[in-house]
């Protein structure tokens, strides 16, 4: 009897082990830069996200909102590769960016990334290349969490990232109050694209209110029908 015990206790400690393997957290870097999100879309697929931008001053721009389509394709001399085409409505204007080679990652959010350094370095008069560099930095460095979160109905688990890539930055006295922004991201293979959800934060410095807010949050995929 007691060895039987011991053996159950044994099987108990290997599983619970193995469980927690399992479920060991991705870096911040393989979760944004590494995973190949694309080549798990079909191709002929889009995917459609809503953009926000909220502003509580006029002198920091103003707010809008958009929506983005990635159309996911194929190229014709390689069916295993992924290409996508981004386009872009805001009210009656339409703009694109692309074509994004077959690439880690997720398009949509270097997009948002762009966008963000160039207000950044509007706002703050710096170096656009200088805060890439401290947003890129972070984003193979900041905190991986597990996450749980409704898409179309359902409760999926996934991955959050989250950063604050200017808080210790040693230039941090020139950027004001945008030295608090932070970052999260949602991930989870359970979503077209791997990537759910980004939302960017400019607190005030005492931390009473937002004066900026940006939203990013796939809001559905669409399986184009076959040519016949």
């Amino acid at each position: 009897m007691l060895r039987s015990a011991r053996t159950l206790a044994a099987t108990a400690s290997i599983a619970v082990f193995l469980a927690s393997a399992a479920l060991a957290a991705p870096t911040a870097a393989e979760l944004f830069f590494e995973q190949p999100y694309l080549s798990k879309v079909a191709a002929g697929t889009t995917l459609t996200y809503a953009y926000k931008h909220v502003t509580a001053e006029a002198k920091l721009g103003d707010g809008f909102e958009e929506t983005l389509e990635m159309k996911v394709g194929a190229p014709a001399d390689d069916p295993k590769k992924r290409i996508a085409d981004v386009l872009i409505h805001r009210g009656d204007k339409e703009g694109e960016a692309g074509p994004f080679p077959t690439m880690n990652g997720n398009p949509i959010a270097m997009i948002l990334l762009e966008r963000d350094v160039k207000e950044l370095a509007q706002l703050t008069k710096g170096s656009p290349f200088y805060l890439r560099n401290r947003v890129r930095e972070h984003l193979s460095s900041g905190t991986v969490t597990p996450a749980r979160f409704s898409f179309e109905g359902h409760e999926v688990e996934g991955w959050k990232l989250t950063m604050r890539p200017f808080a210790e930055d040693p230039n941090k006295d020139k950027l004001l109050e945008l030295v608090g922004r932070r970052y999260e991201f949602l991930f989870s293979d359970a979503v077209p694209g791997g990537l759910y959800s980004i939302d960017v934060v400019t607190p005030k410095a005492d931390g009473g209110a937002n004066i900026i807010e940006t939203s990013l949050t796939l809001t559905g995929a669409s399986l184009a029908p076959a040519v016949k």
